[in-house]
């Protein structure tokens, strides 16, 4: 984490919720406290994998760099590292960037510097720099007057104003929420369990039903829940990040797909990849009636070699959507060294595991495309 220097900066809030908050360097950085270290021995299975991540754990310190290292030693004598990043610290693919830097390509490889808060920059003296040094570097990416006053207003005023008060909101939820102990209503009881198999398969799989891999992995996320007579939704991110742009740290839209009551499988990958192609080409057209809504789905293909890290070969690779506690199912699905990973999230009254093996006979090949989605509480024969 040392090669890194943004991960040695903590958030720091703008003042009355102005502007978003600024990343300044953490000049108390001490990585002893970012770096836990448990205390049994634990199995690597399917459904330990929050926990071996550090996720069952309390939040991670605002005052400090938004993230945390989880050590267990594993039965099989190897080790895990599970990683706890905040969403504000960046996307997916900005994480996955962050892997590749961190690691190296051969297990000799010489190791970099190391970064200290004190080497990035100096933290304002103040809280109220913020909203000046953001409104100056606004206007100095301005091309001209006019054309700053028209970026200015192309964002309706009472949707700044809201934001604005949200931010100044937020502190008093959570204050609310932790008085009247309601994080059960916020938070519910989840269950994740993960699966992996090679990426050759699903992609064989996906090529013969006319569509791509996360095609595949959306649709058959669609596919592993009862059917409805409304059709069900599925948000899909879209990155929009260039290779090798760390500066923006989130750069994802959402869209959402449908698929209609009764498609078959392979029906519902042509129709995910019609409709995110369009989104994605800005192809505007009339939106399906909403279904019933499930959470999101995402493939993101990290490296297809092996990966050393400080020496010691990276032998699997596996990660928890960051999901909202209500929905109803969430998968996230990366590739590394041949292998795809596939992890399975959702509310704990559910059947997470019974959706997981539909979803891992799909990415297998061995759903034909043109089995029918079946209806509420019809089981497959």
């Amino acid at each position: 984490m040392g090669r890194l220097a943004g991960l040695v900066k903590r958030l720091l809030a703008s003042p009355l919720g102005l502007t978003g908050s600024a990343w300044v360097p953490d000049d108390g950085y001490d990585v002893s406290r970012h770096v836990l270290f448990a205390d049994a021995v634990s199995e690597l299975s399917p459904h330990a994998v929050v926990a071996l991540a550090g996720l069952d754990g309390p939040s991670l310190p605002t005052d400090r760099p938004l993230w945390a290292y989880t050590v267990t030693l594993l039965s099989t004598g190897d080790v895990a590292l599970g990683v706890r990043l905040h969403h504000v610290m960046g996307d997916a693919k900005w994480l996955f960037e962050t892997l590749t830097l961190i690691t190296d390509e051969t297990a000799d490889a010489e190791q970099g510097p190391t970064v200290h808060a004190r080497d990035i920059a100096r933290a304002p003296r103040t809280r109220w720099a913020i909203p000046v040094r953001a409104g100056v570097s606004w206007v100095k990416e301005q091309p001209s007057l006019a054309a700053g006053w028209h970026e200015y207003w192309r964002k309706p005023f009472l949707k700044r104003a809201r934001r604005m008060g949200g931010r100044n909101i937020r502190p008093i939820k959570e204050w609310t929420i932790r008085r009247k102990d309601l994080a059960s209503v916020y938070l519910p009881p989840t269950r994740c369990t993960s699966l992996s198999l090679p990426l050759e398969t699903a992609a064989a799989a996906a090529t013969a039903l006319g569509g791509s891999v996360n095609d595949l992995l959306v649709a058959a996320t669609m596919r592993a829940v009862d059917d409805d007579d409304r059709g069900v939704d599925l948000w899909v991110p879209i990155s929009r990040r260039e290779k090798g742009d760390r500066v923006v740290r989130n750069h994802v839209r959402m869209t959402r797909v449908h698929a209609e009551p009764g498609t078959t499988l392979g029906q519902v990958v042509k129709s995910v990849r019609s409709q995110i192609r369009r989104f994605v080409v800005g192809i505007e057209v009339d939106q399906p009636p909403a279904g019933r809504k499930l959470g999101y789905a995402t493939y993101v293909p990290w490296s297809g070699s092996t990966r050393y890290l400080l020496g010691s070969r990276v032998k699997q690779f596996v990660a928890v959507p960051a999901t909202d506690r209500t929905d109803e199912l969430n998968t996230f699905a990366l590739s590394y060294d041949g292998v795809l990973s596939v992890t399975v999230s959702g509310r704990a009254e559910l059947d997470i595991d019974g959706s997981a093996e539909k979803i891992r006979r799909a990415l297998n090949g061995e759903v034909p495309g043109d089995d029918p989605a079946r209806g509420p509480g019809e089981a497959a024969e």
